[in-house]
């Protein structure tokens, strides 16, 4: 089912800077420096700043995880992708790796419906070692208006490492790293065959992006990363036939989809849609100046959800029936 073309949420976005942003290039520099700002060249013109799609997905997701946590304490109704099976420590029981947990399982032989269900709301939108998830970043560029009227600012400080014992820089321990404090990045956010409830969990992360409540980058801690984003374009597409109101998957697929994928119900009342533009089979709507207003019912469709997703005990239950 979701190798169909049913739906797709589109956003494009402009990325600021509020304090310096330094996203580590993983290459040595002529410049010099120890920690240089990442750069690509882009259609054989010089080298520039720029923000990797990995990068912005990475920090959309841990912010998603925090949120979905924030919604439901005990138990956790989201997986931590770094711990392995067996190896979780103090605070992290039933919390291993969803894509980790399902490799130990053989993948190869379990249905794909069968991946989606028992996962995590965090891998099912942003997927796992094995499952792509519903969600895609592109990488960030500066935007063409920008160049046009002036340059990225960057500058090089100086760290020291701290001595945790005296409080006091430790001698010899002296590094430089390049930040960035002037700039703006275009990208874009694609949710595709999305769920009500996704799409409302990615509304909340692109309404804390717009208050400058999300950071970027190395040194979170250390007074860098602050952003603030700018939503430029919101358009939701479905395929097929034209919706009256915004709706997700559960509204779109059949019961034994809805069961076999275990697709939340949609509940509650639905924002009208404004009229389609029609392009093909594909039927477009621009929510740019009402994507706020529309996507409250998709949050009020993430909260139950949360309150009412049987993660861990569906992967749990899946591992012990497949070992039996």
């Amino acid at each position: 089912m979701l190798k169909r073309m049913i739906n797709l949420a589109q956003v494009e976005l402009n990325i600021d800077p509020i304090d310096p942003l330094l996203i580590k290039s993983g290459q040595a520099t002529v410049s010099g420096v120890d920690m240089a700002f990442v750069r690509t060249y882009r259609f054989g013109a010089a080298p520039e700043p720029f923000i990797p799609g990995s990068s912005l997905k990475g920090v959309i997701r841990s912010y998603a995880e925090k949120i979905c946590r924030s919604l439901r304490e005990n138990p956790v109704p989201v997986c931590l992708p770094y711990v392995e099976p067996g190896q979780e420590k103090n605070g992290e029981q039933g919390q291993a790796a969803c894509g980790l947990r399902i490799n130990k399982m053989n993948m190869k032989s379990i249905p794909a419906a069968d991946v989606y269900r028992i996962s995590c709301p965090a891998c099912r939108t942003f997927g796992s070692h094995n499952f792509i998830g519903r969600l895609a970043t592109s990488d960030g560029y500066l935007t063409q208006a920008f160049k046009q009227s002036g340059k990225p600012l960057l500058e090089t400080r100086d760290g020291v490492a701290i001595d945790r014992l005296t409080g006091g820089p430790v001698g010899g321990a002296k590094y430089d790293l390049e930040v960035l404090t002037k700039g703006e990045f275009g990208t874009r956010i694609e949710i595709h065959n999305f769920e009500l409830w996704q799409l409302g969990l990615v509304g909340l992360v692109l309404r804390d992006m717009e208050e400058g409540l999300i950071r970027v980058g190395m040194g979170k801690s250390r007074g860098l990363g602050r952003i603030k984003a700018s939503v430029n374009r919101f358009d939701l597409t479905y395929f097929g036939k034209p919706q009256q109101q915004l709706v997700g998957l559960a509204a779109s697929c059949s019961e034994k989809e809805r069961a076999a994928y275990g697709l939340h119900s949609e509940t509650g009342p639905a924002h009208p849609l404004p009229a389609p533009l029609q392009k093909g089979l594909r039927y477009s709507y621009d929510l740019t100046e009402t994507w706020r207003a529309a996507l409250e019912p998709a949050v009020q469709n993430l909260a139950a959800y949360i309150k009412e997703v049987r993660w861990p005990s569906d992967i749990d239950t899946y591992s012990e029936r497949r070992r039996g």
